[in-house]
């Protein structure tokens, strides 16, 4: 396997240190505002978590508040899992690993599975709030609003790239391989 410069391998271990950071913010973030979202508004800033301030999820009780989390169930554990295989292809690329038909996998997969997470989230943002409408009873309840930003749009478009960049490097592999047997 080839070695690699040692500040490739430290970029990676940075790199892989702010993704666990990331995603250890993300559910904290998620769980303080579900569990006590109480604590956000008082002489604190308010958490806007994806369509539902603070201020509206403190008004709920705590099984309607875990009601509204659970549609953000399959998204984090979609974050995690996309999360999980971009820590394993860092580690393959600190050895020197960068073709290796695992890496690639792991690419893939985090590309897929980042956008796979995006899409489970605008779709667990407006579910969350059509909850939330229909728990604050009719009389309260607005008009349905979609929620789309370009930062959505631009990160589709991230993992759509990366998802090429990944068939690229499985091509790059698959010619290398050939290239192996022809010697």
């Amino acid at each position: 396997m080839p070695s690699i410069s040692p500040s490739l391998a430290r970029l990676c271990r940075w790199i892989r240190y702010g993704a666990v950071f990331f995603v250890t913010a993300v559910i904290a973030i998620y769980l303080v505002a579900w569990i006590a979202p109480d604590i956000t508004h008082h002489r604190h800033p308010v958490l806007h978590l994806a369509g539902l301030s603070g201020t509206l999820l403190a008004s709920f009780t705590l099984e309607q508040r875990a009601l509204i989390a659970s549609m953000s169930i399959p998204y984090l554990a979609v974050l995690v899992w996309a999360f999980y295989r971009l820590v394993r292809m860092l580690r393959a690329f600190e050895r020197g690993a960068f073709f290796e038909r695992q890496t690639v996998s792991d690419l893939r997969a985090f590309s897929g599975l980042l956008l796979i997470s995006k899409l489970l989230a605008l779709a667990a943002m407006h579910a969350r709030v059509a909850l939330a409408m229909h728990l604050t009873g009719p009389e309260k309840a607005r008009v349905g609003v979609i929620n789309l930003s370009s930062d959505d749009l631009a990160i589709v478009l991230l993992c759509a790239l990366f998802f090429a960049i990944a068939a690229m490097m499985e091509e790059g592999r698959k010619l290398a391989e050939e290239n192996r047997e022809f010697v």
